[in-house]
């Protein structure tokens, strides 16, 4: 009997993983170099350290100076490096290996091919990643979960959320984290809670903290809750768990230092103002913004995570079935909502839906697995209904996006007048101008 139960758990998350990565892929299109932008740095770099065994883009320069540069690409002391992190592309590694090795079979590929090559790994690699990381979370929730709710609440998970719209399409630097803090929280929610668990979570949260120094918040949350469930032996604990973070974050910030001349390297440039301007008017609209607006906000583009919303509630404010994990990533997921509301571009420039808060879905996504048995029937039948509401705004990110190029026509002079405005929906523009262009998924380059 136990080995049947195991097989068909086996099936389901075999079932889960396959089905989740087939529609991340299903738009069949990736993004051209003239369309990009942030993510042009992560998708190239890991083929640089293959080839070249450096982050400097130098290799590419050509392609890169044709037919201009991206934003995302600075020259620093005569070398083409990056504005973001390494972390995104470290983590693209294990992806983009075989393709790399595949393609050396006549010899060492020419960095012109590899360019080439580059848009269509960077789709390959974020949409395995990001199935990947609905399978873990999967895995998590199966552990308190009969098997039909933890896979729905996978699927709701991985196709309801922007972890379809945004984090599976290209190498965001919030795909990284997203995947980095569900693997985290998997280890942190293992039953008995070993050392080796407190280590893997260490681990990857430090990833997260390589891809975006702003996942520094899920690093002390992930440190309070082991020290928390290390009880008498926390000290030991809270070792492990430092001993495992510290490589990669002190790589990270030597790659920093070593480009930038700072440890914060180019968030350096904005970091303070941002932290000043969590309280002001500019942050409070923001983070109202990113929760509530039309055109970025949360609740509209995914309110299947209002019952994730309810779970963090219920962990900050009431002692029952209290959490240290929730209640301590609960805390972090509030700050960087705080503080993401608070930063000069908190819409996330040309982009769909509140991409900045894609860090912290698996942490809702927990959240309401953890309150969804205490919630009473209508509630189970009212997350029906926004489910099919959530999977088809990110249906609407996947495929129409951005066919009725809102982006270029609203956010010009008065970006945050657009952003919260219902007589310029963007998902009703987007939808109906697919319709009129009869294509199966709209071009980035329309």
């Amino acid at each position: 009997m136990r080995t049947t139960i195991a097989l068909v758990n086996r099936r389901q998350g075999l079932l889960l993983f396959v089905l989740c990565w087939a529609v991340y892929l299903g738009n069949c299109r990736t993004l051209p170099y003239v369309s990009g932008g942030d993510t042009i740095p992560n998708r190239l770099i890991p083929f640089s350290i293959l080839r070249g065994r450096t982050p400097r883009l130098d290799m590419f320069r050509d392609d890169i100076d044709k037919p201009a540069r991206v934003f995302s690409i600075h020259e620093r002391n005569g070398s083409l490096i990056s504005m973001y992190p390494v972390g995104t592309s470290l983590a693209a590694l294990p992806v983009y290996m075989p393709v790399y090795t595949f393609l050396s079979v006549g010899g060492k590929p020419s960095a012109h091919v590899l360019f080439v090559m580059s848009e269509f790994v960077e789709k390959y690699a974020s949409a395995t990643i990001t199935a990947f990381a609905v399978l873990i979370f999967w895995l998590t929730v199966r552990r308190t979960l009969s098997a039909r709710p933890a896979f729905w609440m996978a699927i709701a998970f991985g196709i309801g959320t922007s972890m379809w719209a945004t984090a599976s399409q290209m190498l965001w630097q919030q795909t990284v984290v997203a995947a980095s803090v569900t693997a985290a929280l998997w280890f942190l929610t293992w039953p008995d809670f070993p050392r080796w668990a407190a280590a893997g979570a260490g681990i990857t949260l430090s990833m997260a903290v390589a891809a975006r120094p702003t996942a520094g918040l899920f690093l002390l949350a992930g440190f309070a809750a082991t020290i928390v469930m290390g009880r008498r032996a926390w000290f030991q604990y809270a070792l492990v768990f430092g001993i495992a973070a510290i490589p990669l974050v002190a790589f990270t910030l030597f790659v920093n230092w070593r480009y930038w001349g700072n440890v914060s390297g180019f968030y350096g440039v904005f970091l303070g103002s941002t932290l000043r301007a969590v309280f002001t008017k500019w942050g409070v609209t923001g983070t109202l913004g990113l929760l509530v607006s039309p055109n970025r906000g949360l609740l509209i583009f995914t309110p299947i995570a209002i019952f994730g919303i309810l779970g963090l509630g219920l962990q900050l404010f009431s002692r029952k079935a209290r959490s240290a994990v929730l209640l301590s990533f609960g805390i972090a997921a509030l700050i960087h909502l705080l503080i993401s509301g608070a930063f000069e571009n908190w819409w996330g420039g040309w982009s769909f839906g509140p991409r900045y808060l894609v860090d912290i879905l698996p942490i809702l996504a927990l959240a309401a697995a953890d309150v969804w048995n205490r919630l009473p029937q209508w509630t189970h039948r009212a997350a029906v209904v926004l489910l099919v509401w959530s999977i088809f705004v990110q249906f609407n990110g996947a495929f129409c996006y951005p066919a009725s190029r809102w982006n270029g026509r609203m956010l010009g002079r008065e970006p945050i007048a657009s952003i919260y405005s219902w007589r310029d929906f963007e998902l009703g523009q987007d939808f109906r101008a697919w319709l009129r262009l009869g294509t199966w998924s709209t071009p980035w380059n329309i």
